[in-house]
């Protein structure tokens, strides 16, 4: 799977080894982690190696795609995914320095260009911490309808966690 490219002011690009440090910067970032499951603290750049070589794998196996977020310049700004399954489901996250500059709705929106034409999907989820307003408010620019709260729909390392929930239909 090839996978979107680019929108207006972002390209999406799959992970290289290259982009190990900003990874590991940006997710040792608390506001980063604070919205993650399971997101180890510290971040170092053994577990954004780990991180690449997982998305890799999953990439490759068909379960998960990973792409950098880019906008336009060698240098990862964050990350976006598709994790196929039961549902399939739009995850991403900003680095700290490239908040605030609507890249994440940028992205997520090159994203489901994709996945509702050349990527055959009919239905798309997105899932919020019930904190986190900035990614609520990507999910709604994006064209995604709240669908509401659900209680204990997000697996976690320390259990289930309330999500906001997101769909997006073709």
């Amino acid at each position: 799977m090839k996978g979107p490219a680019q929108g207006p002011f972002v390209v999406l690009r799959p992970l290289a080894d290259g982009d190990v440090p900003a990874i590991a910067r940006a997710c040792d970032d608390p506001d980063t982690a604070r919205f993650i499951p399971g997101m180890p603290a510290p971040y170092t750049e053994a577990d954004a190696r780990a991180f690449v070589a997982v998305a890799r794998a999953k990439w490759a196996d068909g379960s998960v795609y990973i792409w950098a977020i880019t906008d336009g310049g060698p240098d990862l700004l964050g990350t976006i995914a598709l994790h196929l399954g039961e549902r399939t489901a739009v995850g991403y996250w900003i680095a700290p320095w490239a908040r605030n500059r609507g890249l994440a709705t940028r992205a997520v929106e090159t994203l489901c260009t994709w996945a509702f034409g050349d990527g055959g999907f009919e239905e798309l989820e997105l899932t919020t911490h019930p904190e986190n307003v900035a990614s609520q408010r990507v999910a709604e620019k994006s064209g995604f309808a709240r669908e509401g709260l659900v209680a204990g729909y997000v697996e976690t390392p320390s259990g289930p966690r309330d999500s906001v929930v997101f769909s997006r239909r073709r």
